[in-house]
């Protein structure tokens, strides 16, 4: 009867389908497969802020990943779930016991009984559930990880992004402070032009209100800076104000804006995108999804195990002594509930979540590659916005000298100065910020290429 037993289940063990663990795959475009052998590659640098060539905010990044609590909290979470990946239990898992027995009296006229025994039993996954379980403990590790990672790239973003909008800020008040300089220059004109009786009041009044208009700006720049330097500290770990103090005097120096040394068309392979964390928890997702399913299938199969016991037992009565021991050894079949209606229906259940997150992770793939290429589209057209604002910033430049010469020579207003010096402002403003949103660019488009994640 046992061996018939074990015939059985081995049978039934061999029917057992394996669990699919091939990755999930994606046809691209063959435009998205070819790349030019000697083009610029986003891609050949993981520390791809250094491309800002600004050792600053390189210096911020390397605290905040070292210091940042939150990234710390992330890495142990991805830390635990490996380590419990060593308690799901093995194909062949050995269980085993011992006790032990010793009492004296006078029950049944027997002065002592002493004995030992030891339980073996080796259980066999006839139906692959226990491979399930660790194929889906190595997922959630997976998801995890890269949940991890995610952590990791979103500090980085969070820093450069910080450390960008300070340096941008502080350009803009000292842009403030070079319109406040013009600005008390004009006022100055209009004042000898109102002594000599060539000017008017309301000009004068106007220039006036217009110095105290950039005053007030001035304040209000200068308070957006503060806050940026207290939330770059908080970025990389510490409390607001505790930054090191040669960062913090490094941060408050007003510095050029960094701009990225890259050619506004770098060719990425779309199939790069696998860098990214989102696209990683989503194929850790559907690797749960078939572990879950070989789970459900595993359901339908018995169970075997091989059970072994040895008993030995010495009885004293009196002054006889009986010494006697009791072995066994054989197998134990448990087999599935009946009627299986319910456990197939679990199947299907599974076998649909399966294809529910293949169609996830193919959703988050073209996801992706929109993000990706758009990032493209968006760093090349910030780099000609950029290059546009410098010719027309210079230009202007060049109109507002020669219109303060012609109102010294009374050869143009002072409103017309005035017009022209609040569009050259404006003009420079836009400069900063177009340096700012190509910075930016570069920074969205790495991040969307998950550049900088754990591998």
């Amino acid at each position: 009867m046992a061996l018939a037993a074990m015939t059985l289940t081995s049978f039934l063990a061999a029917c057992a389908p394996a669990i699919d663990t091939t990755r999930p795959g994606f046809n691209f475009a063959a435009a998205f497969q070819n790349t030019q052998k000697n083009s610029t590659r986003l891609l050949d640098e993981k520390n791809w802020w250094h491309g800002l060539e600004d050792n600053v905010l390189n210096a911020m990044i390397e605290h905040a990943l070292v210091d940042s609590p939150d990234l710390a909290a992330a890495q142990l979470r991805a830390h635990a779930a490996w380590r419990e990946i060593g308690a799901v239990p093995g194909l062949r898992t050995v269980e085993s016991g011992a006790s032990a027995l010793a009492n004296s009296g006078n029950l049944r006229s027997e002065d002592s009984v002493i004995g030992a025994a030891l339980n073996l039993e080796l259980v066999f996954d006839l139906g692959r559930g226990r491979e399930a379980q660790r194929l889906g403990a190595i997922a959630q590790t997976g998801i995890a990880h890269a949940e991890a990672s995610a952590a990791r790239l979103l500090l980085i973003g969070e820093v450069a992004n910080a450390y960008l909008t300070l340096r941008q800020g502080q350009q803009h008040l000292a842009l403030v402070d070079r319109g406040l300089v013009r600005q008390r220059q004009t006022l100055a004109i209009a004042r000898d032009l109102l002594a000599e009786g060539e000017g008017t009041r309301i000009e004068t009044l106007r220039s006036e209100a217009r110095l105290s208009a950039l005053q007030a700006e001035r304040i209000q720049i200068a308070a957006a800076i503060e806050k940026d330097i207290l939330r770059l500290a908080v970025l990389t770990g510490v409390a607001p104000g505790g930054l090191d103090t040669r960062l913090e005097t490094a941060l408050r120096q007003v510095r050029s804006q960094p701009r990225p040394r890259l050619a506004p068309d770098p060719a990425v392979p779309a199939d790069l995108v696998r860098n990214r964390p989102d696209l990683r928890v989503a194929e850790a997702r559907y690797d749960a999804a078939r572990a879950a399913l070989g789970s459900a299938r595993a359901a339908q199969y018995p169970s075997l195990s091989l059970s072994g016991i040895i008993d030995v037992r010495e009885v004293r009565f009196g002054s006889t002594d009986r010494r006697g021991s009791i072995n066994s050894l054989g197998p134990t079949l448990r087999l599935p509930v009946l009627p299986q209606r319910a456990a197939r229906a679990a199947v299907d259940g599974a076998l649909l979540r399966v294809e529910a997150e293949y169609s996830s992770w193919t959703a988050a793939v073209l996801n992706s590659l929109l993000e990706v290429e758009t990032g493209l589209i968006d760093y090349r057209k910030s780099t000609q916005q950029e290059q546009a604002s410098a010719r027309t910033v210079a230009l202007q430049t060049q109109a507002y000298t020669l219109m303060k010469e012609a109102v010294r020579e009374g050869g143009a207003t002072l409103a017309e100065l005035a017009t022209i010096e609040r569009d050259l402002m404006d003009l420079e403003s836009t400069q900063i910020n177009a340096r700012f949103l190509r910075a930016q660019s570069f920074v969205a488009l790495n991040i969307r290429l998950g550049l900088g994640s754990m591998p």
